[in-house]
């Protein structure tokens, strides 16, 4: 079942599960809010939408323009602004007019690609804001990154302009009027009408969840963090209404920046629900990833070693006995483990040289080194010496500290010895590698 992998130990019922993942998912959600990574992304994406608000919205409206259909844009985003209760409307026509003063047709080459840069650079701050939501630690490389993101900025807008005129076209449609007389018809047809906004929130981060990690994301899972994230939405827009018409005086204080300060805390407010919606679909996914929620993220060599053996003894097998290769899900299914360690024993494994990873989606793992030749002693001394660069570093330490081999040598084959005794070797040690010194004697 959905919930068999959590807590395999402790719950040996699918509803032990079950309970047991009601009971933390709560708190780990708690924990990612107060301790975790997300209001840091959300106060970088705050202020790099402000940036990027004006130059995303003139491409979409330049593109919206050459169908006609560039007003139907306007109500969307007046929708998103409601919550700044009496400012919204504004606000809203003050940016509509600064995007206006974007003449995207006479920019010229520098100033295009200047615009271009600015959604880039946004879209791939949301990227890593959702790739470390996810623990994923590989973007995109640059060419999918332009392809893919110019692809959402450009062909994004018409499909929302085109959704919502196909479903008013429907609505003014004779059979559907009549429709609307007769029961349940009518009710039916009025609670989409009233819940359009919702159901709009739902698709806009489905979308989200599904595209910007750069991991294979299960529908019924983004789907349901959707769910969650815009009911959350809609009742954070409401508080929020209600807090800007309950503190017109002190809002006063800001005078002529209030609308900036509270379209930019409306900002902070919304892509906390985002990234929260993020984690819990991630948790949806992954249930046993709540193991790990608020213990900590720095695992022990001992942790890592044994881990990369149990990785490394199901992967073989694979490839010993001609199964297909495995993904990050079946080895999550085969190991009690939350899928962060395997994550990060997986990339541990790739840096080395022992595995390697497909381009599929989602991706297999192979042996890169075969079994017949890789040893336990080879293992051991990857992750003690670590990859390239580390040993580098660790040559620069030991040359910079000046210790001398052999001291080494003797620190490694005498591991029961007290540090005293260490040092007393070192020091013997010391006065037997100096050159012995003649006096000078006196010639006749």
């Amino acid at each position: 079942m959905f919930f068999d992998e959590l807590l395999p130990v402790a719950a040996n019922t699918p509803l032990a599960s079950l309970l047991s993942y009601i009971r933390l998912l709560p708190a780990a959600l708690y924990h990612e809010l107060m301790q975790g990574p997300t209001w840091r992304h959300a106060k970088g994406l705050s202020y790099s939408t402000l940036l990027s608000m004006v130059p995303l919205l003139a491409l979409s409206f330049s593109i919206l323009k050459s169908f006609g259909v560039h007003k139907q844009l306007e109500p969307l985003i007046y929708n998103f602004m409601s919550p700044l209760g009496s400012m919204a409307n504004p606000f809203t026509q003050q940016i509509l007019s600064f995007v206006d003063n974007v003449q995207v047709g006479v920019l010229g080459t520098a100033g295009l690609l200047t615009l271009f840069y600015t959604v880039l650079t946004l879209m791939q701050s949301v990227e890593v804001a959702f790739n470390d939501v996810w623990r994923v630690h590989k973007p995109r490389n640059m060419l999918t990154q332009i392809r893919d993101y110019l692809s959402v900025v450009l062909i994004g807008p018409v499909f929302l302009v085109s959704m919502f005129g196909l479903w008013h076209s429907i609505n003014d449609l004779h059979a559907i009027q009549n429709m609307t007389r007769h029961e349940p018809f009518g009710q039916a047809i009025s609670f989409l009408l009233r819940y359009m906004p919702f159901f709009t929130t739902v698709i806009a981060f489905t979308f989200l969840y599904l595209f910007m990690p750069n991991t294979h994301v299960k529908f019924s899972a983004a789907l349901s963090g959707a769910i969650v994230g815009a009911l959350c939405w809609q009742f954070a827009a409401k508080v929020f209404s209600s807090f800007v018409v309950g503190s017109g005086q002190q809002i006063a204080i800001y005078s002529i920046f209030a609308s900036l300060f509270l379209f930019m805390l409306w900002l902070y407010v919304g892509w906390m629900i985002v990234l929260i919606g993020a984690r819990l679909t991630y948790y949806l996914q992954y249930p046993g990833a709540l193991q790990l929620a608020g213990q900590p993220t720095q695992t022990s060599l001992q942790t890592r070693e044994i881990l990369a053996a149990v990785l490394v003894r199901d992967i073989a097998q694979r490839f010993l006995t001609g199964q297909a290769p495995a993904t990050l899900d079946d080895l999550c299914l085969t190991l009690p483990v939350p899928v962060m360690l395997v994550e990060d024993s997986l990339n541990d494994l790739i840096s080395y040289g022992v595995l390697s990873r497909d381009d599929q989606d989602p991706a297999h793992y192979l042996m890169r080194i075969s079994p017949a030749q890789l040893t336990v002693a080879d293992l051991r001394r990857f992750f003690w010496q670590g990859d390239y660069a580390q040993q580098k570093q660790a040559t620069q330490l030991i040359k910079q500290a000046g210790l001398e081999k052999e001291w080494l040598q003797e620190l490694v084959a005498n591991q029961q010895q007290t540090v005293q005794q260490l040092l007393s070797a070192k020091q013997a040690l010391s006065h037997q590698t100096q050159a012995p010194t003649l006096p000078d004697y006196p010639t006749n």
